[in-house]
């Protein structure tokens, strides 16, 4: 996408993000930005008009009248600013939520590779959100504002001219100084937030370890709130040293052009009255306007050159936001194939990661059959993961076909994900209560608590509710209102029954699914293993080798590779790979 392009899109955004009152108003402050304009004109009569009472050229009336119309008018002007302020605040809470909808639907939306940080993703996802994000905030809030300023600007030049030329000219030259190193300076702080992100995100990390609950016990027991606290200053002191500096030069260059920007607007006050010394007729009112106008016309000027330049400045990054929807997306389509069996097959499947270009899966073929209850072991970096990825659809292979229920995975992509059910190693903790906890993974589904718990009793779940006062309505989490928080294995134990409570799944994933149980939780799982899965095809990922005995098949993998595959009993007689893991671990099973 172009700038042009980019910035059309923003205002289009802009236009479609505001309501009708706040289009409204905006329109509005299209003639509100002549305002100051109508009062300086206003002001120059009544000079006038009070000048002239001290001799014998005005009536009391006359400036009674004018009087009057100041008055209106700047009733009028402080209305529509405290109207603007309000329809602004609202545009930018709509702009906010829009900016962070918009983010987390391309993270929810995207294919996964771009996760795995493919073309730079988790780079370009962070500047979006931290400096695109606000940018886009900025420049779709102040496009109209940008007009307006130019309706101003247009407005007060042309009430100087008549004056002189000349006062319009100097107050534009004297104020694009101003504005030039105002453009310099944003573009200095949004390259230098860039070049520091790794300081800032490492000053973070520190100091936000001690706002961790889930650390502060080791934090307290080794005494680390020094070591915490010193790494934080050494690093926190050069980012902070470093922004102090550009600070610093900023506000030696700020003087010097508010200096500058003063000394001229009372020059040209000094030109003016002696105008109006040398030329009586020229009417007192021609200070007056000058006065009002002068500092009007720099501001303006100096805004709206400044907000045009740092448009343009921050097209760069409206381009950088507006990249992310130009990225492939997960296939969504409703009228993928209904697969009606648990039966997975991998043709010759290769893979390796984005960014990378080591295989990762080499040659994977393995058929599974419907219904059947397989164990993938492996040392860690074996592809054991990366297999359940390909499964579940997150990657697409190298090389090689990925079928389940007999479809192609690849063109199928929803109804595979409906037909299978996860518990993921890395679940997820919803800040909810547990029913919504359990059924967030089948919407369609509505059991009646009895039902519920009747499925939890089945998989040795139930526990985890009987202990909360309020049952499966209890509200779980870190903020919660009686910060009611779950242990890890509870957390577990309901990914647990999240997974089971899927109705329609015909393949059921465990990734270590024991990783944080207790070792009797452990083996009240693997005694109700047959009441989770039920006639579901199993794949059952763990580094505990105990679990063989409850499967008819394993899978060896080793080097991307499945090297072994047979029963328990097979490969502990071929002597191999299994065997030697299966002998390390024996102790545990006796």
């Amino acid at each position: 996408m172009n700038k042009r392009q980019a910035l059309v899109k923003a205002f289009w955004i802009s236009i479609r993000i505001k309501g009708p009152v706040s289009m409204a108003v905006s329109v509005l402050g299209f003639g509100a930005a002549l305002v100051p304009v109508l009062v300086a004109n206003y002001l120059r009569v009544l000079t006038d008009e009070l000048h002239g009472l001290m001799g014998t050229g005005g009536t009391a009336a006359a400036a009674l009248m004018v009087f009057a119309v100041l008055v209106g008018l700047y009733i009028a002007q402080l209305l529509m600013t405290h109207i603007q302020q309000l329809t602004n605040g609202f545009d930018e809470l709509k702009i906010k939520r829009y900016l962070e909808q918009t983010m987390v639907r391309h993270k929810c939306e995207v294919r996964y590779k771009y996760i795995e940080n493919y073309d730079d993703f988790q780079k370009r996802i962070t500047i979006s959100d931290e400096y695109a994000g606000p940018a886009m905030a900025r420049c779709i809030g102040s496009m109209m504002t940008i007009l307006q300023l130019i309706v101003a600007f247009v407005g007060a030049s042309a009430a100087l001219w008549t004056i002189s030329p000349f006062i319009v000219v100097v107050l534009y030259a004297t104020s694009i100084p101003a504005a030039a190193l105002s453009y310099k300076q944003q573009d200095e702080t949004i390259n230098n937030r860039v070049l520091w992100i790794p300081e800032r995100a490492l000053a973070s990390h520190y100091g936000g370890i001690l706002l961790l609950t889930d650390v502060l016990q080791e934090v307290r027991h080794y005494a680390l709130f020094d070591y915490i606290k010193a790494r934080w200053r050494t690093i926190a002191d050069e980012y902070i040293g470093m922004k102090n500096t550009l600070m610093a030069k900023h506000a030696k260059h700020n003087t010097a052009a508010d200096f500058l920007r003063s000394a001229v607007y009372i020059g040209i006050l000094l030109i003016t009255a002696w105008q109006i010394y040398r030329n009586p007729a020229v009417g007192l009112g021609a200070f007056t306007l000058v006065f009002a106008l002068s500092a009007q016309l720099q501001s303006v000027t100096g805004d709206a050159f400044v907000s045009v330049m740092i448009l343009a400045q921050n097209v760069p990054y409206m381009q950088e936001f507006f990249y992310l929807d130009t990225l492939e997306r997960e296939k969504t389509d409703s009228n993928d194939a209904e697969i009606q069996t648990g039966e997975i097959g991998f043709d010759n499947v290769s893979f390796f990661y984005p960014n990378t270009d080591v295989d990762v899966l080499k040659n994977i073929n393995v058929h599974i059959k419907d219904g059947e209850k397989i164990a993938v072991i492996g040392e860690n970096g074996s592809g054991k993961s990366t297999f359940i990825s390909l499964l579940c659809g997150m990657f697409d292979p190298k090389d090689g076909h990925i079928n389940i229920g007999g479809f192609p995975l690849s063109e199928n992509p929803t109804s595979a994900r409906e037909a299978i059910s996860v518990v993921f190693q890395d679940f997820a903790c919803y800040e909810t209560s547990l029913r919504e906890n359990i059924t967030v993974s089948d919407k369609e589904r509505n059991l009646s608590n009895d039902e519920i718990m009747e499925l939890l009793k089945k998989i040795n779940v139930n526990d985890v509710i009987d202990e909360q006062p309020n049952g499966l309505d209890e509200l779980v989490g870190s903020f919660s209102e009686k910060a009611n928080n779950l242990s890890g294995g509870q957390w577990q134990k309901i990914s647990i029954a999240r997974a089971a409570y899927r109705n329609n799944a015909k393949i059921m994933i465990l990734d270590e699914p024991t990783s944080a149980l207790d070792p009797v939780a452990e083996a009240q799982l693997y005694r109700n293993f047959t009441d989770l899965t039920g006639d579901k095809t199993t794949i059952l990922i763990s580094h505990r080798l105990g679990i063989t005995a409850i499967v008819d098949r394993i899978l060896v993998f080793k080097d991307g590779r499945i090297i072994e595959d047979g029963s328990h009993k097979e490969l502990m007689t071929q002597n191999g790979h299994y065997a030697e893991m299966y002998r390390s671990q024996a102790q545990w099973y006796q």
